[in-house]
């Protein structure tokens, strides 16, 4: 791989990743709240930063399972908890950003 496939790669995983925030966002929050169904989780005593640290820790054990074999579940594959497990770190920070105002 050249530095410029490299860059080129994390280009590409960087927009399916923006694509598939968008997505679930339409699914799981609105748009006057983004963070909707983390900020949910306060409702059993957990904040929403722990409820976005523990899908980031979901999806680094089913990475951490998968480089060791193939997955039964074929419709995601290592790439795709990849860029999920991304995405949530990136949930996050917007989360602690917009916190921080």
């Amino acid at each position: 791989m050249t530095q410029k496939s490299f860059f080129t790669s994390i280009e590409d995983d960087m927009k399916e990743g923006i694509g598939l925030i968008k997505l679930k966002n339409k699914d799981y929050a609105t748009g006057a709240d983004p963070f909707k169904n983390f900020r949910n989780a306060s409702l059993v005593g957990i904040s929403p930063e722990r409820a976005i640290l523990v899908r980031v820790l979901d999806k680094l054990s089913r990475i951490s399972n998968l480089v060791d074999k193939t997955n039964d579940v074929k419709d995601e594959t290592i790439q795709d908890t990849i860029i999920d497990c991304c995405n949530y770190l990136y949930i996050l920070n917007a989360y602690l950003k917009d916190k921080r105002k």
